[in-house]
């Protein structure tokens, strides 16, 4: 098992599909999972000893806007996007998407995909990691 905490974010799918799969990723990593509503509107604080947050990805590229995305995102070491057979990438490839894609931390799966396929992906990230934590309060713009 891979020592570091980890930071995942599972979007996509649909909402039961996505709820089980990230409470399952959790669960491996003794983690929390958290409803991406609840760290983006509610402002939840995320736990220093990982997390799973599961979130549409509409609600992320929302409440994302101009401003940029909140360190709970921005430090994700891999985001799991869930898709079905109806994902052709272009209604999913929202601002949110194309970040992640473009830091080499995103990962499409069929819904079906063995836990152990995530899990290997999860690790492989985590051996990986770069950035460091994120700040518990970002800098105040200058």
């Amino acid at each position: 098992m891979v020592a570091a905490a980890p930071r995942v974010v599972v979007i996509g799918a649909s909402e039961g599909v996505r709820i089980t799969r990230a409470a399952r990723l959790a669960g491996h990593y003794k983690v929390a999972r958290l409803p991406a509503v609840d760290v983006l509107i509610r402002r939840q604080p995320l736990p220093v000893d990982g997390y799973v947050i599961d979130g549409a990805p509409r609600l992320l590229d929302r409440v994302a806007g101009v401003g940029g995305l909140l360190p709970a995102l921005a430090f994700a070491d891999l985001v799991v996007v869930l898709h079905g057979a109806e994902w052709n990438g272009t209604g999913e490839a929202c601002r949110v998407l194309r970040y992640y894609e473009a830091r080499g931390v995103l990962a499409a799966f069929p819904p079906g995909t063995p836990d152990g396929e995530i899990i290997m992906a999860v690790d492989a990230a985590l051996r990986g990691r770069t950035a460091v934590d994120p700040p518990d309060d970002p800098p105040e713009p200058p």
